[in-house]
């Protein structure tokens, strides 16, 4: 049995509504298609990774080896260890508070000399965060973005400062 609307029969009104589900379907498909090849040409800019992470250990532990044996670690954006190397001789909680000054660098997207500064100068509350105010701590940067942060112990804090700054020297390279 047939339904008449008006002068259109539902067979006549279901054809082109099968055609654009279909053209809507296949134009959906192609989108998708294309942002899957975009999204994987595109180098992510937010990762650091582990040859990049070597190269700025190895340019820290170069300047360290002009000071007392140190601990180096570099994090990805999100406070993650990407590598880390403990200097022999390097006292064992430098390991801890050279994690702490990356993980601190990169959540607050600036150096950890500036918030012992600023923890120096009055904002004691800093002290009671959690992070690692202590400078050796520099955030690592690709187009003004944070995308990581390396952290170093086991000298005084110039020391610490210095094997850093050559860690994120490396990198901006």
């Amino acid at each position: 049995m047939k339904k008449y609307l008006g002068n259109l029969d539902s067979t006549a009104l279901a054809k082109p509504r099968r055609l654009a589900a279909v053209l809507a379907g296949s134009l959906s498909l192609a989108l998708a298609c294309v942002s899957q090849a975009d999204a994987q040409s595109a180098k992510p800019t937010t990762d650091l990774d582990v040859a990049t992470a070597q190269k700025i250990i190895t340019a820290a532990l170069a300047e360290a080896q002009k000071g007392p044996p140190s601990s180096v670690f570099v994090v990805d954006n999100s406070g993650a260890v990407v590598a880390a190397e403990r200097m022999d001789g390097a006292f064992p909680a430098s390991a801890r508070i050279a994690q702490g000054k990356a993980e601190t660098a990169a959540a607050f997207w600036q150096s950890t000399g500036n918030l012992e500064n600023a923890a120096n100068g009055g904002r004691a509350a800093l002290l009671s965060s959690g992070y690692v105010v202590m400078q050796g701590g520099i955030p690592l940067k690709i187009d003004g973005k944070v995308v990581g942060a390396v952290g170093v112990s086991g000298g005084n804090k110039d020391q610490d400062e210095a094997v850093a700054k050559a860690g994120a020297a490396a990198f901006a390279k």
